[in-house]
């Protein structure tokens, strides 16, 4: 019996011992676990799996919209009057040259065989192509094709080329050794043979930069990475000339081209420079116009409250597109695409304030009379820095999910405008602008691609649809997350 109670004793004593380990762990680990409010926030959010794979679509949108300079096959203003509407060109990987098969990807140059239906069709082998390389972002690349059957026909259409480009005499310097370098190549045994040629010199910025062409033999376009391309100023700061995947004698053309013969990958890339940024810079302007304006009228209420909000119910009850269109019509003429582009910004902020103001006045009346509220204002605070220090930033949680909700409209807004030929004019670029082509609808019969443009947008929105609905859940006190 007394064997028996010692065990007894001895589990009861080892039963409370492990309770108060537990107890002090569970105390310990709830010290240790003690999470602030934004903590909690981001806590919940990655638990959101469509909050998660919206966030992963903006950020790719936005990095490509960061670098489209070097991501772009082209610049945007890239041109080849002759290829209008150009399907997408097929890539091959395996090229079959004198030294045999070998790893390098090329397409093939193509020219159109019925004007009518906009048909394109392989040029042949023996054709010879002359390509200038731009020295700066201001001068377009020009390049020629023919398919002459002799090489004497051939070399005189080059050469007419170069005299019309260059504007050098027929017996300079420069012209005898364009000429040299073009027999040389159609000597040459490899049957896609090309040399860079200096046919002269032009001045820019003060400086002196060197006029070179690409001959080229064959109906390939080779593709490489990082190679030389057209020129651009990357990030505004400096001029560069490589691109991650071009052809430098032209011809690829990723998701095919426009009307004009523009490349329709490099146009939407740049575009989407316009077309996403005007989102993010107007919901930050109404941010700061619908902040101070509802902080202000809930906060000091009385006449102050009346005017603000009949002010803010006048904009809502105005039909925002169609003030878009009376305000676009009033611009001045003459206006950049900047400068147009910021009048944009400035209208859909003008009219897009009122409804956030009316919400951010709803809150501060509900918590304007908390403790830590009147505290703030037996202390001698004055209402300028209680609205901003103790009542607008317990209202940020909530601003924030209505400010991604409502970027999608600013998208849409500015699309609405380009589509129309009311906002960004060419030669700049937008998703809008570039799904004007398509309200033909022969064009889209024929030419779905021009239609590309649009699914960016309904791509950009879902995207901004899923980052809010997360980010929503995440700060909701009864959200399941």
């Amino acid at each position: 019996m007394a064997v028996g109670t010692e065990d007894k004793q001895a589990k009861t004593a080892t039963t409370t011992e492990v309770d108060s380990a537990a107890i002090a762990s569970a105390r310990e680990g709830m010290a240790q676990r003690s999470e602030s409010m934004w903590a909690i926030y981001l806590r919940r959010f990655r638990k959101h799996t469509l909050g998660k794979v919206g966030l992963g679509m903006l950020l790719v949108l936005y990095l490509v919209a960061l670098f489209a300079d070097v991501l772009s096959p082209f610049d945007m203003t890239w041109t080849d009057k002759l290829k209008p509407y150009h399907p997408r060109t097929r890539v091959y990987w395996v090229y079959n040259g004198p030294d045999g098969r070998a790893f390098r990807p090329y397409t093939f140059e193509q020219r159109q065989v019925n004007i009518a239906f906009r048909e394109y069709g392989v040029i042949p082998e023996r054709s010879m192509r002359l390509v200038t390389i731009p020295p700066t972002e201001e001068q377009l690349q020009q390049r020629v094709v023919t398919s002459a059957r002799s090489a004497a026909e051939r070399r005189d259409e080059l050469m007419e080329f170069a005299f019309n480009s260059f504007r050098f005499a027929p017996d300079s310097e420069y012209a005898l050794l364009l000429q040299n370098e073009i027999a040389a190549v159609e000597r040459d045994p490899d049957p896609d043979a090309r040399r860079i040629v200096q046919v002269g010199s032009t001045f820019t910025d003060g400086s002196e930069a060197p006029l070179r062409v690409i001959v080229a033999k064959g109906n390939k376009n080779f593709l490489s990475l990082f190679a030389q391309g057209t020129p651009y100023r990357f990030l505004g700061l400096f001029t560069a000339h490589r691109h991650f995947l071009t052809s430098p004698t032209g011809g690829f053309f990723p998701l095919g081209t426009d009307d004009r013969g523009r490349d329709i990958t490099s146009r939407l890339m740049h575009g989407s420079r316009i077309s996403l940024t005007v989102g993010l810079i107007g919901a930050a302007i109404t941010f700061v116009i619908g902040l101070a304006i509802g902080g202000i009228a809930g906060y000091l209420g009385g006449t102050v409250d009346v005017v603000l909000m009949r002010l803010g119910e006048l904009i809502i009850s105005i039909p925002g597109i169609y003030l878009l269109f009376a305000l676009r019509a009033a611009f001045p003429a003459g206006l950049t695409s900047v400068q147009v582009y910021l009048l944009i910004i400035i209208i859909l902020s003008g009219i897009g304030w009122a409804g956030l103001a009316r919400i951010i006045r709803g809150l501060v009346l509900s918590i304007k009379n908390d403790d830590y509220v009147m505290s703030a204002r037996t202390m001698g605070l004055n209402n300028f820095k209680i609205i901003r220090r103790h009542i607008l930033p317990n209202t940020l949680s909530f601003v924030i999910v209505q400010l991604t909700l409502s970027i999608p409209g600013y998208i849409l807004g500015e699309s609405a405008l380009s589509l129309l030929g009311l906002g960004i004019t060419d030669p700049q670029s937008s998703w809008g602008l570039m799904l004007s082509d398509a309200r033909n609808t022969r064009v889209v019969q024929d030419f779905p691609w021009i239609l590309i443009p649009g699914f960016m947008i309904f791509f950009a929105i879902l995207a901004w649809n899923f980052l809010g609905d997360g980010i929503r859940d995440a700060v909701d006190p009864k959200s399941k997350h």
